[in-house]
């Protein structure tokens, strides 16, 4: 196992993703609103066309096959329920081992899925129903999410902090 997977699945690893909340903070819709951008950059960068949701796995989308011990290596994610954040972390990990692999396309994406860690990190869940993303009370349509302009988010932590202290939105 190389380092980045290794560090990628002490990370996940850490996540409470039971204790994730049911209220979410405002720098949750930061971070869903900066991963958008980053797959859109990504299979825009790569013109990829995904099945419909921006969930995917990262491997199949740049034709490599991935060694199924890689999906096994986080016994934490057995557990995890919700098989649309599962996805998201199988797609990290992915990219994890392909980057220990010098896989270019990974390497050069490394931080595509930072803003759904820190999601998580945050206490952060959601789900999909009838092609709407929902977190909490908010619903990200997915019919067009492909066609969006997306400003770059400050996602640091510092910039997070101060936005769900002060309630603001970024």
């Amino acid at each position: 196992m190389g380092a980045t997977l290794a560090k990628g699945i002490e990370r996940l690893s850490a996540i409470s993703f039971q204790m994730n909340n049911s209220s979410p903070q405002n720098s949750h819709h930061i971070l869903i609103s900066e991963y958008l951008r980053r797959v859109n950059v990504f299979l825009d960068k790569l013109s990829l066309f995904p099945d419909g949701y921006p969930l995917f796995s990262f491997a199949k989308m740049i034709g490599r096959e991935i060694d199924a011990d890689v999906y096994r290596a986080c016994p934490q994610l057995d557990t995890l329920h919700n098989v649309y954040m599962k996805a998201i972390c199988y797609s990290y990990l992915e990219v994890g081992e392909l980057i220990d692999q010098g896989v270019d396309d990974a390497i050069q994406n490394a931080d595509l899925h930072e803003p759904m860690l820190k999601f998580f990190e945050r206490g952060g869940t959601f789900t999909i129903r009838k092609g709407e993303l929902e977190v909490g009370d908010a619903a990200y349509p997915l019919m067009y999410w492909r066609t969006l302009v997306i400003p770059v988010q400050d996602i640091s932590d510092n910039s997070l902090d101060l936005i769900d202290c002060n309630g603001l939105e970024g």
